[in-house]
């Protein structure tokens, strides 16, 4: 299974209330659109991506 695809199952596994992305540095911007949307269809878990430096 590739990486996104257990980053889906943990999520799901845990039923958090809310979910943020951490490690995603490697990633351009068109790679984060990606996963970010695949992540916020994905899971219930009110994921959101927080952009460096930005908070809740």
């Amino acid at each position: 299974m590739d990486q996104d695809g257990e980053a889906i199952d943990f999520v799901n596994a845990v039923e958090p209330a809310r979910a943020f992305a951490v490690h995603d540095a490697q990633i351009n911007d068109r790679g984060l659109s990606s996963v970010n949307g695949w992540l916020a269809e994905e899971t219930d878990s009110g994921y959101r991506y927080l952009r460096p430096g930005e908070s809740l």
